[in-house]
């Protein structure tokens, strides 16, 4: 294995190692561990390739904002709350450098390195190291002359790039990026271009703080969770024998999270179910576990399959209402019934045709990375 990969991949274990601590920590601290809604498996560092740029870095700053904006009444909720509206088109001044995708929405501070020659693997690992200090999610992607694109650098990325460009999330459902974050991460690039002999060309900062208040606000506009509880009675309890026998029964997989997963025909999670109380799901507490309540939780951006999604949650919901004899309440513990329901269907169209109008389409890689 290189010196550059062996850099990689302990910049990337100490990443992941804050990510996990502060995930646990969060766990804990909220009943529903609705940030925890959604399992991700930890990134390859610089290798992956689902995303033309691998991110390096993620912020743990704020907790993530998954709060539904709903307001309910008796029914349900209020279907009076305005739709949200889609995030008005990037201004070509924010788009630094060109992209895969001509119409991709801009939500990176892009700085494009260019050298003479194909970057070696000495110079690659002194711009990846420069980039220690800057705590914000960052990609790195090498533009592969060839195929005429931007590609994820891997093992033969050594002697193949000479223009490298360093992309750095200028907002995300945790905080939004500061000037100083926009200042200090474009001087790190610089310095690390300078300290290679090599030029950078670098993006309108002004124009990169105005988008990322705009996307700070798309995200706050759509960034919901919608949750159903069912309820036992008074006097009652559900037994964990049972919880597990209609989860398993409709589709749903207890996971290493203590929820259980409803995955769609690729394995992508689409919403979970929880313990009301304490007490997480695990397999070896099941059989003595009861509870007085459980919550289908559904990360609306997160989930792919928009409304259908939404859909199937209410049917499992109701599935288990009845057979456990349970009353199905939203967040305040009122009833909710079908008025209510259609209540929240109607308002998770808006918020889907609103992702879509932006070209962040939920469920999607771009979603992915600002709801994370």
């Amino acid at each position: 294995m290189s010196q550059l990969q062996v850099s990689l991949l302990i910049l990337g274990a100490v990443v992941i190692a804050g990510v996990v601590a502060y995930n646990w920590l969060q766990e804990r601290s909220h009943r529903k561990r609705s940030e925890q809604a959604f399992e991700q498996p930890p990134a390859d560092v610089l290798f992956d390739r689902i995303d033309p740029g691998a991110s390096i870095g993620t912020s743990t700053s704020t907790p993530p904002r998954v709060d539904a904006e709903f307001r309910r009444d008796h029914d349900g909720i209020n279907d009076s709350d305005p739709e949200p509206q889609p995030v008005r088109a990037a201004p070509e001044s924010t788009r630094a450098v060109p992209r895969a995708a001509g119409d991709e929405p801009t939500v990176d501070c892009d700085v494009v390195v260019a050298a003479a020659q194909p970057l070696d693997e000495a110079a690659l690992r002194h711009i990846v190291e420069s980039l220690a200090a800057v705590i914000r999610p960052i990609r790195i992607a090498g533009f592969d002359d060839r195929a005429g694109q931007w590609v994820a650098l891997d093992e033969t990325a050594p002697d193949r790039f000479d223009q490298i460009r360093v992309g750095m999330l200028i907002a995300d459902r945790q905080a939004i990026a500061t000037r100083e974050d926009l200042e200090t991460f474009v001087a790190a690039v610089q310095g690390a271009a300078d300290g290679i002999g090599a030029t950078s060309r670098l993006p309108d900062l002004d124009a990169i703080e105005a988008r990322a208040r705009e996307l700070d606000t798309f995200c706050g506009d759509v960034d919901i969770a919608i949750g159903l509880s069912v309820v036992a009675r008074t006097g009652q309890q559900f037994q964990g024998t049972t919880i597990r026998a209609l989860a398993e029964s409709s589709g749903l997989q207890l996971k290493a999270d203590g929820q259980f997963h409803f995955e769609d025909a690729d394995g992508v999670p689409q919403f979970t179910l929880d313990n009301q109380d304490a007490e997480p799901f695990f397999p070896d507490s099941m059989r003595n576990l009861s509870t007085t309540g459980i919550t289908f939780l559904l990360d609306v951006p997160r989930a792919s399959g928009a409304v259908s999604s939404f859909d199937r949650m209410v049917q499992i919901t109701k599935k288990f209402a009845t057979t456990l004899d349970g009353i199905i309440v939203d967040d305040n513990r009122q009833p909710l019934n079908d008025k209510g329901l259609d209540a929240i269907r109607r308002h998770l169209a808006g918020v889907y045709v609103a992702m879509e109008n932006a070209g962040i389409p939920a469920g999607s890689p771009l979603a992915m990375r600002l709801f994370s």
